[in-house]
């Protein structure tokens, strides 16, 4: 990467981290559909399907693998840290938002999670994990820092631990209405706040099979699924490790 493109990427990545503190009040909107992300009866209807095809997902994993200690990178507002802390001794909750972790302790309101307000492409971690939990994070992750993202979540896993990833779909449905529908391919969308400001992110939609094998590649087994519409997600577990 030469300084120029490294230049554009660490500000579009600025970006990304800006939107979601401006975005950290509404963000929930998204995930139950009121708003502008309101699409109607039968559209908010499958999408909760399978938000709960993926919160039932979840629950199985932690409730069959029985994880000790979690390390869940981009928390956001609890989504899903609401379903980890009580099904583990002690997790960390890793985001660069304040505005989102403010959120996310007074939804959890657990005393064992531990919250680091962190730029995830910075942090490094200080223990070892059963788990490295990561929900709509790995598509913010630019194509040419996978590889070192994933070494860092080789370094943060103990030996039999593993990564549990949930993520989006590409689908023209899961946006606000009024958002503009994001390219499949491009790898960075416009997204706007209900004040009208507009911001560029980074967005990668991954299928299961592309995952799969760049995962792979990064020195990962993965398994990787689908909901009928709008989500991916699955463990992925460090090439011979056991477990």
């Amino acid at each position: 990467m030469n300084n120029d493109t490294s230049t554009q990427e660490r500000a579009l990545l600025d970006q990304q981290i800006a939107y979601y503190r401006a975005r950290a009040p509404e963000y929930d909107a998204w995930w139950f559909r009121t708003g502008r992300f309101d699409r109607g009866e039968a559209n908010n209807a499958a999408w909760h399907r399978d938000t709960a095809a993926v919160e039932r997902a979840v629950d199985t994993m932690l409730d069959t693998r029985r994880p000790s200690h979690v390390l869940e990178i981009a928390c956001g507002t609890g989504l899903f840290t609401r379903r980890l802390a009580p099904r583990a001794a002690r997790v960390t909750a890793v985001d660069a938002a304040p505005e989102v972790l403010a959120i996310n302790r007074d939804r959890v309101a657990a005393a064992n999670v531990d919250y680091v307000q962190a730029d995830v492409f910075a942090f490094e971690p200080a223990s070892r994990y059963d788990l490295v939990f990561m929900s709509f994070w790995l598509s913010h992750v630019p194509h040419p820092r996978f590889d070192a993202f994933f070494a860092m979540v080789r370094r943060a896993l103990a030996p039999c631990g593993f990564a549990y990833i949930v993520d989006s779909a590409h689908d023209p449905t899961s946006h606000a209405v009024n958002h503009p529908t994001p390219d499949r391919d491009a790898g960075i969308v416009t997204r706007l706040l209900d004040d009208g400001r507009t911001f560029n992110i980074v967005k990668v939609f991954w299928e299961p099979p592309t995952l799969g094998v760049r995962l792979q590649a990064a020195g990962f087994d993965a398994r990787i699924a689908a909901t009928a519409r709008y989500f991916i997600y699955g463990e992925a577990r460090p090439l011979g490790a056991t477990g």
